[in-house]
């Protein structure tokens, strides 16, 4: 009886890994031994022990990987904002703007009354106010986000000598 159970729990796939499979036409990245820098396209399914993507852009060509040489995949989880490269840029942008236009309007008010202001000061606060709007702005700024998922197994049959062989292939 328990290996009837346990059969069938093999045999039938868990929810998370019918949550992680792949359908042909899924935007992923693929991170290889063979490239330079990640390839990011369309997932078109596994051909014979290779794993096959059209690469996205008008000059995208088809790439073939031998799961050996996967070292990672990755599928689109979505565009998030939020990101800290472009909340680092903005406010490195911001600080410095905000800096010359406090220490811009302390020389003017200063000119045109008979108070005195001091610049540095001024220019300390127009730095943090600049940094605070440009920390603000580049939050908007929204980036795609990836999830690794594993290789998909692969079943199928294979002619062999005595006639077809079940073949089964799972990455752990």
């Amino acid at each position: 009886m328990n290996v009837v159970a346990l059969a069938l729990w093999l045999a039938i796939p868990s929810a998370t890994a019918l949550a992680q499979q792949l359908t042909p036409g899924t935007r992923v990245r693929v991170k290889s031994s063979e490239v330079v820098a990640p390839i990011i396209g369309s997932y078109q399914g596994m051909r014979r022990d290779t794993l096959v993507v059209i690469e996205d852009g008008t000059a995208g060509q088809l790439w073939s990987f031998a799961p050996s040489t996967v070292d990672q995949l990755e599928v689109t989880a979505g565009m998030k904002g939020g990101n800290r490269g472009p909340i680092t840029k903005w406010t490195l942008i911001g600080a410095p703007a905000g800096a010359f236009a406090g220490w811009l309007v302390a020389v003017i008010l200063e000119g045109t009354s008979d108070n005195e202001y001091d610049e540095v000061l001024s220019a300390v606060i127009g730095a943090g106010v600049g940094a605070a709007a440009g920390a603000a702005y580049g939050y908007r700024f929204k980036e795609e986000h990836w999830t690794a998922v594993p290789l998909p197994g692969r079943v199928g049959l294979v002619p062999s000598r005595n006639g077809v062989r079940l073949t089964f292939r799972a990455g752990f």
